[in-house]
């Protein structure tokens, strides 16, 4: 509704532009008034403003810089190695930007300088003392050796007390060859819904897989996680595609040490059950030194997927499934709880279903068949929404 509220505003000015044009014999567009072009924008946002104004001539770069337009609460900036790159051409290009700007996006790549946070941190305090918001990406792709520009600073600049107390996180994002990195203010997430009082900013940052982990990819992924962690930690893991190779991730895992949390859409059914010896000492290394207390699997196929994800995890305290595929809750649950029984330690103590069927019936009857059968003593049984939550001592 929004949109074609906006496309037939965007047309009603179309329209009055055509009726200026035919009542005072217009022949150009550099003709219509500042205006005009105003309102233009507004159907714009920041990004496609630059891209489509920014060159077209001298009075197009005056009103992308006319107070107007900078005063505006939201203004984009591009910068590509043939427009800036140097850091002293961006601090000339911030000199002619408001000072009172409060939010400010930049989309840069093709400079590895644009990762270096203490030069952010100059320019900010310096030029935009009263921004509130910041959002930077920086594209990091291959050159034409088949290689990533060379980073040389510290690791986790992005994490200073400078951003943390502006609550501006740092995250990755890894899509096939290319490497995002991103700045931008605080966004409640899956596992902070649990326990939203006791926030970690520090270690907010995340990495999210858009591409497959199979085998065919297997060699760059490891290469691209060595890259990433030259410039931070990786905290939380975030899986988007379906079908994980249980392979790659145990490989994967066992890159990254200091993971709190994990989220996957579900596992490949086909390769669980062999593994190598040296996957095997992979998962006893995984084991050891594992910090992950909370998992988000989006597809539960079978008990399986949560074995496995418990070997991966032994700490782990928090498990929300999502979907269970053709499997019946109450038995899924049954069988659960028997394993955690059975094993000789095990941290879990809470447990997240999403039922988009649940009532008070089906929360009555979890509750009854936990305690006829003993499965847990001290415990309880919620439903928030579509979703069941288990607790217990």
């Amino acid at each position: 509704m929004d949109v074609l509220k906006r496309k037939l505003v965007f047309n009603e000015i179309l329209n009055e532009s055509r009726k200026i044009f035919q009542n005072q014999s217009i022949t150009s567009i550099e003709n219509l008034s500042n205006e005009i072009f105003y309102e233009i924008f507004d159907y714009f946002d920041g990004g496609e403003m630059v891209k489509i104004f920014s060159k077209l001539n001298s009075r197009f770069e005056q009103l992308l810089q006319s107070s107007f337009v900078l005063i505006k609460t939201h203004f984009f900036l591009f910068y590509h190695e043939a427009i800036m790159n140097k850091d002293h051409e961006l601090e000339i290009f911030s000199n002619k930007l408001c000072s009172n700007l409060k939010i400010l996006s930049i989309y840069c790549s093709q400079n590895i300088i644009f990762l270096e946070a203490h030069r952010w941190e100059q320019l900010i305090l310096h030029y935009y003392p009263q921004l509130e918001k910041f959002y930077l990406t920086y594209h990091d792709g291959i050159n034409n050796n088949n290689q990533y520009p060379i980073y040389t600073g510290p690791v986790n600049q992005f994490s200073s007390s400078f951003w943390i107390q502006r609550k501006w996180m740092f995250h990755v994002k890894i899509d096939n060859t290319y490497i995002k990195y991103s700045i931008y203010p605080y966004k409640k997430t899956w596992y902070n819904y649990i326990d939203d009082n006791k926030i970690e900013y520090s270690t907010s940052t995340s990495l999210i897989f858009t591409n497959f982990l199979t085998w065919s990819y297997d060699e760059m992924i490891f290469e691209q996680i060595k890259r990433v962690l030259t410039i931070t930690q990786i905290y939380h893991l975030i899986i988007i595609e379906k079908h994980s190779s249980v392979h790659v991730l145990i490989q994967l895992i066992s890159l990254l040490p200091d993971l709190i949390t994990f989220k996957i859409r579900s596992l490949s059914s086909d390769d669980r059950t062999r593994f190598t010896v040296r996957e095997l000492c992979r998962l006893g290394s995984i084991k050891c030194q594992s910090k992950t207390t909370k998992v988000c699997i989006e597809e539960i196929n079978d008990i399986d997927d949560f074995n496995f994800i418990s070997v991966v995890c032994p700490y782990m305290k928090y498990c929300e499934m999502k979907r269970l595929n053709n499997m019946n809750i109450e038995l899924f649950l049954r069988i659960i709880l028997k394993e955690i029984n059975n094993r000789s330690f095990c941290f879990i103590r809470l447990l997240c279903f999403h039922e988009p069927t649940v009532d008070d019936q089906m929360i009555e009857n979890l509750e009854k068949m936990i305690n006829y059968e003993q499965l847990l003593l001290q415990f309880t049984i919620k439903r928030i929404s579509d979703n069941i939550y288990l607790q217990w001592k």
